[in-house]
């Protein structure tokens, strides 16, 4: 497919909604104890509150894979860009919650610019319509 100029601001938009989502997965890690970026100390956190953390740093990644997975699609121009970028704004919250909101929105964003160039919508009536008043 060609990309538009409209695919490359999309691309645009949900390569820097990724971009800023990266320190989420670190410091999600680095509380878990898994990775030291921050230096965050987890205190008497309980194992199993560590073990989530840990687990949502690893869906955050997986996350963050699957907006560049979008990113990619938009500036190839595939039709099906939208619906990974909107996967992964949604599936972000999931994974973190408050964190994941602007990160979130600006991947929305991206996803419904690309939504607005399909002219496959048509409000035209039917023929049968015209036939009974």
């Amino acid at each position: 497919m060609n990309p538009t100029p409209q695919h490359l601001v999309a691309a645009a938009l949900a390569a820097l909604g990724t971009a800023s989502a990266i320190p989420i997965p670190l410091a999600q890690l680095d509380f878990a104890g898994v990775l030291n970026v921050f230096d965050i100390d987890d205190g008497d956190t309980p194992t199993a509150v560590l073990t989530i953390a840990a687990v949502g740093g690893v869906l955050t990644i997986a996350v963050l894979a699957l907006a560049l997975v979008g990113v990619f699609l938009a500036l190839a121009g595939v039709p099906s860009a939208r619906t990974v970028l909107i996967a992964a704004a949604v599936a972000g919250f999931a994974t973190a919650t408050p964190f994941w909101i602007p990160a979130g929105v600006v991947l929305g964003a991206s996803a419904h610019l690309l939504g607005k160039h399909n002219p496959t919508i048509s409000f035209q009536r039917p023929e049968s319509a015209e036939a009974h008043p």
